[in-house]
């Protein structure tokens, strides 16, 4: 005798069609992934996945924490910071509406969620740049010229308002797209693109879960019975089924089976599916992706002092410096600084990178074929007066920019003046002098 299923429409009826042979075409596609667009991403990605929101959060925070300064080569070709420089006041206070962290983040989550962060300036005839904005890039209209120095016209923010803006006062800050039709001149490459396969499986893997709990633990099945069923009473059967049986309400009810149904399960218990290896293999995999030590986000399996300072050194150095590096290397360019000048980014200040310092520090002072300036220029210090010599550390003073020697304090470039203009006759000052002079 031939086992009617429950969910199988009536065998006499026009379009009678088995469930099971939906459900092979079904089960048997290839898996459906997040749609590669920006409101896409940004809902399953960004809002919609934790462990990718966590990842951000920590990328956003470390960028946030980084400063700014302008610098220029001075006429020994030395880099030298330009204090108090009118475009770090623009970075600082870029708008009314919001100040340099703000700008920061909305920069950087952009860049990663969309693969563009826009950037749109307002200037004045007499100040320059006055305000500096990032806007949602799907809210960006425009068309595409040939022309290298302006490859953007008709630029639109379609926000509240519409707002055009001139082409000059437009820039794209863009990740890297290789399927750019314009050859890098259109938008960029979402960053969160190649891990979102792994997000949908995260996503998934939760909802499966949830909707396991909901359900009382019980899995997923078939309820077939020995005789065909007619429409009104298979109808009546599902919304019964559905309604007494399915959902977070009905755990714990009995499901009474008659006319010889049968139950048959069809779904893999979370035990054999080894659900939680699963979870924390795909969470590893979003966090290599996102270049960030799972450790950052909570995940404190093999956690220690030293483990943490090390994932948190790599954190700045490997992606929020690099990162902070390019977008100034664009402004510098398109808050048009001055010929030489150029926007950098400082990280001395940054505790768990002090202790590289330190150690890099110990190394210079350790050295004796080094000037006094060139190790102050690998620890990213200014260059001072009289520093182009070479003396050992503790053997000479800093003071209002000028290198003095121990005994005394005696300006450098003072004595060594004296010394070429004067003739020494007695050999008690010739010593006294040479004391000075190591």
């Amino acid at each position: 005798m031939k086992i009617s299923n429950l969910f199988e429409l009536k065998a006499n009826s026009k379009k009678d069609k088995p469930i099971y042979s939906s459900m092979m075409a079904v089960m048997g596609n290839t898996p459906k992934y997040t749609e590669v667009d920006y409101n896409a991403i940004a809902k399953e990605g960004y809002k919609g996945n934790w462990v990718i929101f966590r990842c951000m959060q920590e990328i956003i925070k470390s960028c946030i924490q980084l400063n700014w300064r302008v610098m220029r080569y001075n006429s020994k070709g030395e880099p030298e910071e330009i204090k108090n420089h009118p475009v770090l006041d623009v970075i600082k206070k870029p708008n009314p509406l919001y100040g340099q962290s703000e700008l920061i983040k909305r920069a950087v989550a952009f860049y990663y969620i969309e693969g563009s962060a826009p950037f749109h300036k307002v200037v004045t005839t007499f100040k320059g740049v006055r305000n500096l904005y990032v806007y949602r890039p799907d809210k960006i209209k425009f068309d595409n010229t040939d022309d290298m120095n302006k490859p953007y016209k008709n630029i639109k923010y379609i926000g509240p308002t519409i707002t055009d803006i001139q082409p000059e006062n437009f820039m794209f800050w863009k990740n890297f797209n290789p399927l750019d039709e314009y050859d890098g001149l259109g938008r960029g490459m979402s960053v969160l693109e190649p891990i979102l396969k792994n997000g949908d499986l995260l996503n998934s893997m939760v909802d499966w879960n949830t909707a396991l709990l909901q359900n009382g633990g019980s899995l997923s099945g078939v309820i077939s019975t020995t005789e065909v069923l007619g429409d009104t009473e298979f109808e009546r059967a599902q919304e019964t089924i559905k309604n007494k049986h399915q959902g977070k309400d009905s755990v714990g009810k009995f499901l009474l089976l008659d006319g010889g149904a049968v139950f048959s399960p069809t779904s893999i218990n979370p035990k054999d599916m080894d659900w939680e290896s699963g979870k924390n293999s795909t969470i590893l995999d979003i966090c290599i992706g996102m270049g960030i030590d799972p450790m950052l986000i909570g995940i404190n399996e093999h956690s220690s002092y030293n483990n943490k300072n090390e994932a948190e050194k790599g954190l700045y150095l490997k992606t929020a410096i690099p990162l902070m590096q390019e977008l100034a290397d664009q402004l510098s360019i398109f808050l048009e600084l001055q010929e030489g000048e150029y926007l950098d980014i400082d990280y001395s200040h940054i505790p768990c990178l002090q202790e590289d310092m330190k150690e890099m520090a110990e190394i210079l002072n350790k050295s004796n074929d080094m000037t006094i300036n060139e190790k102050r220029a690998k620890r990213g210090l200014e260059p001072v007066e009289g520093g182009d010599i070479i003396a050992p550390s503790g053997g000479f003073a800093i003071k209002d920019g000028k290198v003095y020697l121990p005994m005394g304090l005696v300006d450098i470039e003072e004595e060594n003046h004296n010394s070429s203009t004067q003739n020494i006759n007695n050999e008690d000052d010739e010593k006294e002098n040479k004391s000075f002079m190591y």
